[in-house]
Parts: structure tokens; sequence; C-alpha cells
């Protein structure tokens, strides 16, 4: 649906590995999770189709190595909120809204038609356009946001059979603060809330999760809303289920780690696609991904920053570099029943921050093409940011990082500080494998943090997995080289660190925190206010460290020089991809 998406760091176009958190291409809350790569999907050779363009052509864009797509229904659980599962949710579903790369609801392209509310902010009305069909011929309408509505609070609550519960709960008030949906019309619904709330924030992070689903094909246990919610997830992989769509493709393929393969919808009521085939192809590693951009098998890929320098050598593309509006993030695992109650420490929490040299993985792992990570707010566009963060509060110091701890009743035996219950501070790092950079990032980690008394071990593992240990308290204390993608929402992190959201699947639980996020939420009379109110939640974020902030790299894209418009309509804000816009020429 739309919002956060987890994301390996670094791939195509304007990618990385992600977990997404936007409300644009699919329409729903998504936290999708993506690799660190340096590039992102979305690029193009030129800003538009070359003249000798013509309908058909196939073109495969690459995933970061060893990513798999594994969730094609729009509405996701946690374990499924990667950017790429998205990805296939959004070629096939429209969201309520489409945002355009500033931010803006283009209309155009979204199904809602129009929104308002009451002066109160509690009551929303949305008009959706008529000429949105289901690709069996029947009209999208108010019932089937309806359906939407109904699974999200039912996916949502404690009582949700796995792989549930919905990983957009908490994030924009949905479900816990709506007092009543109804059907107006064929065409037009209407949301009550419970209390005033921040308007812009409730229509891009609420009503943005309200992506129609085709309730006619789909419902088939009407009565039975957990028995319904099984059922989906037992198709939320299936590629054969999803044939009633509205979106611009069709999945007509899927071979797990081999390749996605989608078609054009006939039906599709907005702009057709040109191209005959969109292939997601997975990739072994960041070297056979750059082997198929050189023989031209993958026609829209990354150039990884660990082999940045053989740039050149791929003549047959056009090379991007993109800032993309996410964070990168080191997780911690307070709920873990070894190291858990040493992650609640906020002197430990510090140490680690500042045994983090940003400038050195900045300009040594990722060729000087990256921005440092200061707080839950990206840096670029500085759309949102307190320029009081323009630069980390905590810089990379590992000397006074190992004074702090021995402050705060932590000493050193054998190289490793633990403190008079015995607790250690060695700690199991996971990160995605397959990745160099990624892989000499960790490397880097170990180095520093060793000099504060901090023992770590590494473990690469298959992106996938680490996202399936989210709910496995016991399988994880660190997670590094994941990114986050605020996919074009409000970014005030209640679905991340308030004590409820629905992506706090690592239990931070701090009630000033939770009081922050909140007056980001209230209604304000000014923008100004608004921006205050974001600016002492992310200040107070970036001093709280619920995660460590972790330097992002640029997205690095190769476009092959016959591809056309991927740059043009690559969305570097969501983070969402458009193939139905791209066309080949010369085939």
């Amino acid at each position: 649906m739309k919002r956060y998406s987890v994301y390996k760091r670094r791939v195509g176009i304007f990618m990385g590995i992600v977990l997404v958190g936007s409300l644009s291409g699919c329409g729903s809350k998504t936290h999708t999770a993506s690799a660190a790569n340096t590039s992102n999907a979305n690029a193009s050779t030129s800003s538009s189709s070359s003249s000798t363009s013509s309908h058909g052509g196939t073109v495969v864009q690459a995933l970061g190595p060893l990513v798999s797509i594994n969730w094609y229904l729009p509405l996701r659980p946690v374990a499924y909120n990667s950017l790429y599962d998205a990805w296939a949710a959004s070629l096939m579903y429209k969201g309520l809204f489409h945002l355009n790369a500033s931010g803006k609801i283009d209309y155009s392209r979204s199904i809602a038609s129009n929104v308002s509310w009451n002066s109160k902010g509690t009551v929303y009305t949305v008009k959706m356009n008529p000429k949105w069909k289901w690709s069996n011929g029947t009209p999208v309408t108010a019932s089937d946001v309806a359906f939407t509505w109904n699974l999200i609070k039912a996916a949502s609550a404690p009582t949700a059979p796995r792989p549930w519960p919905y990983a957009g709960a908490g994030s924009g008030g949905i479900p816990a603060m709506i007092q009543g949906f109804k059907v107006l019309g064929t065409h037009e619904f209407q949301v009550t809330l419970k209390k005033p709330v921040n308007q812009l924030w409730f229509e891009y992070n609420g009503l943005s999760d309200f992506t129609p689903l085709p309730k006619a094909a789909w419902d088939k246990y009407p009565t039975n809303l957990n028995k319904e919610l099984s059922y989906l997830a037992s198709n939320g992989n299936n590629a054969s289920f999803f044939k009633v769509i509205d979106g611009p493709f069709i999945l007509k393929s899927a071979k797990r780690n081999v390749a996605w393969t989608f078609v054009p919808n006939p039906k599709y009521d907005g702009h057709k696609a040109s191209i005959s085939r969109f292939v997601l192809a997975y990739e072994t590693s960041n070297s056979a991904e750059v082997n198929a951009l050189k023989t031209g098998t993958v026609q829209v890929g990354y150039l990884p920053l660990s082999m940045y320098s053989s740039r050149k050598q791929l003549t047959q593309d056009k090379f991007v570099e993109t800032k993309r509006f996410v964070i990168d993030r080191t997780m911690l695992n307070f709920k873990s029943p070894t190291v858990g109650s040493a992650m609640k420490q906020l002197a430990v929490r510090k140490a680690l921050q500042m045994g983090i040299d940003q400038k050195s993985i900045i300009k040594d792992i990722y060729d000087g093409l990256g921005t440092p990570g200061t707080g839950p707010i990206p840096l670029n566009p500085a759309t949102f940011l307190d320029p009081k963060l323009k630069t980390p509060v905590y810089q990379f110091n590992p000397a006074a990082g190992k004074k702090l701890l021995q402050q705060n009743g932590w000493h050193e035996v054998g190289g490793v500080m633990q403190n008079s219950k015995g607790v250690k501070l060695s700690f199991n790092v996971q990160y995605p494998a397959g990745n160099t950079s990624t892989q000499a990032m960790a490397q880097l980690l170990q180095q520093d943090w060793g000099k504060e008394g901090i023992q770590i071990k590494l473990q690469p593992l298959p992106f996938a997995t680490m996202l399936h240990y989210h709910h496995s308290p016991a399988k994880w204390d660190i997670q590094t080289g994941l990114g986050w993608s605020y996919g074009g929402t409000y970014p005030t992190g209640g679905g991340m660190f308030s004590s409820t959201g629905g992506y706090n699947f690592y239990g931070y639980s701090d009630p000033k925190m939770n009081q922050l996020v909140n007056q980001t939420h209230q209604p304000h009379a000014t923008t100004a206010e608004s921006q205050k109110a974001l600016d002492a939640y992310q200040m107070y974020a970036a001093q709280q460290l619920p995660n460590l902030w972790m330097p992002v790299p640029d997205a690095l894209t190769e476009v092959s020089k016959n591809v056309h418009g991927a740059v043009k309509y690559g969305n570097t804000f969501t983070n969402q991809i458009s193939p139905q816009y791209w066309t080949v020429s010369g085939k």
C-alpha cells in the first residue's frame, strides 16, 4: 500500500536495499526493504523518447544482489515489506494517490480525483475518478476501498493470523485513530477521525493506505476476516492469483531467484505501456550484475560503489548519479533476550554512534559519493530537515565513546566491555550478503567499535532472511546495510519510533518520543508551527538514537542508451518506478 519500505542499500534506478514507507506507486503503507546498492532502477538515457522509439521491446532491470521478490499483495506484513515487493505490487495495483517527484499529488495519475475535509480536520471526503476499471471490466469503486479498510483493521489487530500484523499499523493513525468509514456513493467515501489531526499528515500518511483492492474477486470469506487474511496471505506470492488488476502491468511469470516478468495490461485506463515486457532480474552478485550490463542482458541496473572505476567500460549505457530521499540506519534489537538491556542504555547507543566513522565510509568506501546520516529526516532534499541537523550530533570519536562507557558502569575485561551484571558488549551484526561496499562498511564498524571495547561478529545474510528475523528477537542483535524510504509520506516517524508503531519490531519505547511524534500529527495554525513540531521530534531522535544513523550512498544508475524515459519518469522522492512510460529504440 504506501509508506515505509526497507531497501538493500545499493541498487539500480534510484534504489538500494530499502525499507519503504511510502504512499506513491502502490498507494499503501509499505515498508520496503532493499539492500545496500549504489543505484536505483529508474534511469533512462534521455529525458525524452528517441524519435526512433516504437512500440515493443523488452527492458530488463536488475534487482540488488541476492534480492528476491517474495510478496505481490499490496497489503503487506513486516516480513514482506521490501521496496522490491512494493514495486511488484505497484505495477499491478494503483494507489489512491500518485505523488510526483516534488512530492505533490498528481490527480491525473491517481485513483482519487479530490480530497476535502471539514474545518476541524476530523472528516475527510474522497472522490474517485470513475474512469478506473479492473482488468475484468468492472469499475474500481468505494466498496473496493471499504474492503481494503476492513482488511487493514483485521490485519492490524493482535488476533491477526500469521504472517500478519500489517506493516503500516500505527502510521498515519491507521487504524486506531479512525472512528468510522462510510461509502457515500459508487465513487465516493468518507473517513471520520476520533480527534482533529494535522490534515497534511493524515492525507499523506493515513488516506494513502487505502489502495483499492478487488473485493468481488478476492472477498472469499466476507463474514470471517481472519480467514480472509489467511486466504490472501496464502496467495501473497502466488503469481497466478493476481489476475484482476487496475495497474499498468500483469505479472506474467515469476521464477524465484531468477526473474519476474510483467507484460502490459491491455485494459489499463492510464498511460499504456509501450514496451512488450518488463523484467525484474535476480542477481547473484555485484560482478554478475555489471557483467550483465556489459553484455546487454540487463538494460537498467546499478554500478556498485566498489566498481565505480569501471563505469567508463559500460560504453553502451548512460551513467546517472542521484541523491535520494532516504535514510540509512543500523537497527538495534531492544527486545534481544541477551543484549536488549544494553541497547536500552543511551550511553551504549551514544558510544556505538561515536564509533561510526561516516567521513571515512563516504570517502574511502563510497568514493566520496554520499551524504552523512544525522537523524530520521533525509538531508536531500532538505525540505523537512531541521537546519541544526545538517551535521551529526555525535561525531566520530571512539576514545570519547570508550570513556563514556566507563563513566556509565562498563569496564573492559579481556578487551570487551561488561557491566557488574556480567552483560557484555558483544554483538552479532548482520548485513545483506552480496555487496562488497556493504561488507567493507561492516568491517570498518567492527574495527572502530573494537577500539571502544565493543566486540562484534559479522554475519552476512540474504536480504529476505534479515527481514524474516525482524519478528524473532532471539535471532539478531544488530542489523546494518539497510535503508529506509518514506515513499512520499510526511516523515513523522510514528511507524518506526512510537511504542506502538507497526514497523517498530525492535522494541524501542520512550514516552517523550511518543509525545513528540504525536505533536507532529496535531493540527497547526501555520506551516512554520508544523515544522517546529517536526524539528523537535527529529532533534530528539537524533540525540536519543532509536537506531544508529548511517551515511547514505548516492544511487549510481546505468541505463542502456536505447532505453528512454527511465530517468525522466523516475521518482527519487518516492523511490517508485514507472516502466509504462519507458520506450525502446533500435529494436
